[in-house]
């Protein structure tokens, strides 16, 4: 898949896995896995977990798992979008992210060295925009409903501004 200008590899969509993953463990409750759900993430397992390694076998796969593929895409060009924004990681949330990843038990692989990885760092600026862009509304709501309305609006933008392109 191609977001803009950047081809997206199934290695991108396995680093994502294990991102979203990590956030998880070392945030809680992330409005990204809030807005996507549970079963993206169960979802982007079972893809990853049955994708073909025949080409002509995975051209057919993607083409049955298009539905999916969709919502791939709008997640990768919500990233893409986060990253132009260029959310402030700062030293001490990086810190705090470490310090959660080892007391939580977490897989350590979103760490890099003294910092933690580019994909996650990406991530991360995900999560960063989602609560400055909608955290207030979320404070007045009710519930996450009264706010999903407003990121489809979002992401229904994002997907007509951003361009895509599919390799099957």
């Amino acid at each position: 898949m191609k977001i803009v200008d950047r081809t997206l590899s199934f290695q991108d969509v396995e680093y994502q896995l294990r991102n979203i993953n990590g956030l998880k463990c070392v945030y809680g409750d992330p409005l990204m896995v809030e807005y996507f759900g549970e079963d993206f993430i169960k979802d982007l397992k079972s893809f990853i977990r049955s994708f073909p390694k025949d080409t002509d076998k995975a051209r057919a796969f993607m083409h049955d798992e298009e539905a999916f593929l969709k919502r791939l895409r709008y997640f990768f060009k919500m990233l893409r979008y986060s990253e132009d924004q260029k959310a402030k990681v700062t030293p001490q949330l990086t810190g705090l992210i470490r310090q959660n990843a080892k007391a939580n038990k977490c897989n350590l692989d979103i760490l890099h060295e003294d910092s933690l990885k580019t994909n996650f760092i990406s991530l991360l600026q995900l999560e960063i925009y989602l609560r400055s862009r909608y955290g207030g509304q979320l404070k007045s709501a009710k519930n996450f409903g009264e706010i999903r309305p407003s990121i489809d609006l979002f992401v229904e933008s994002l997907d007509k501004q951003f361009s895509h392109e599919y390799y099957w």
